[in-house]
């Protein structure tokens, strides 16, 4: 052999086993980026799983939140309807606080039987009314009181001044009068239909005490006064 070839066959070997070294190199880089790889990605995924179980609890405290906003929601309504109905209750007996009062000590200091009250309120059918009249003793309540009412509904038909008794306006009987007896106060109510064309203006009450006895006590309500 000689030296040539043996030179040639060196420089072949070399060739070769350089080659050889760069395909390992090339292999372990490669599975040096993969480890590297598999090591990021098991990183990530751990930190997903972690975000996952946060995001989970977050969710489990809304939903404990929600339901607890809803039943503070239903328990604020019950509270607002109690109260509400407690702030009615308290205006109905002021209310009806005020009305005594004005029987047992009126604001004009005068004793004795009037009346307290007067309204009219539509009735069922066409030109048909209910007439509410409030009756009290004033101040002195000892004796039981007793005796009728009276009305005139005065106004106008037909553009002549013209009046009607409870005879003509009464719905459930052609009485002139409506007796009465109490001690403290009392309503009366009676239904009143209007004759056609018939445009009040004023009702006037009558009372006629008759036990005890006493002056007849007249008074005037406007009718927008009594309807309004």
């Amino acid at each position: 052999m000689t030296a040539s070839v043996i030179r040639y066959a060196v420089l072949l070997l070399l060739i070769v086993a350089g080659f050889y070294l760069s395909f390992e190199l090339g292999r372990y880089q490669a599975d040096y980026s993969r480890l590297d790889a598999w090591r990021e990605a098991s990183a990530l995924q751990a930190e997903i799983g972690v975000r996952d179980g946060a995001i989970d609890e977050l969710e489990r405290r809304i939903a404990i939140l929600e339901t607890s906003g809803s039943i503070d929601r239903e328990t604020y309504a019950d509270v607002e309807a109690n109260l509400a109905a407690l702030e009615a209750r308290i205006q109905s007996q002021e209310e009806e606080l005020v009305f005594y009062r004005g029987i047992v000590t009126p604001g004009d200091g005068v004793a004795g039987l009037r009346v307290q009250n007067a309204e009219i309120l539509p009735g069922e059918g066409e030109a048909t009314h209910t007439l509410r009249l409030l009756l009290v003793q004033a101040i002195v309540h000892n004796d039981r009181v007793t005796g009728s009412v009276r009305l005139s509904l005065r106004g106008t038909l037909d553009g002549q001044a013209t009046a009607y008794g409870l005879e003509t306006l009464g719905t459930e009987s052609q009485a002139t009068d409506i007796p009465y007896g109490f001690r403290y106060f009392q309503t009366l109510e009676m239904g009143l239909r209007l004759p056609a064309g018939f445009e009040p203006t004023e009702l006037e009450v009558q009372v006629w005490p008759r036990s005890p006895r006493g002056e007849t006590i007249v008074q005037s309500f406007p009718w927008p006064a009594v309807t309004g």
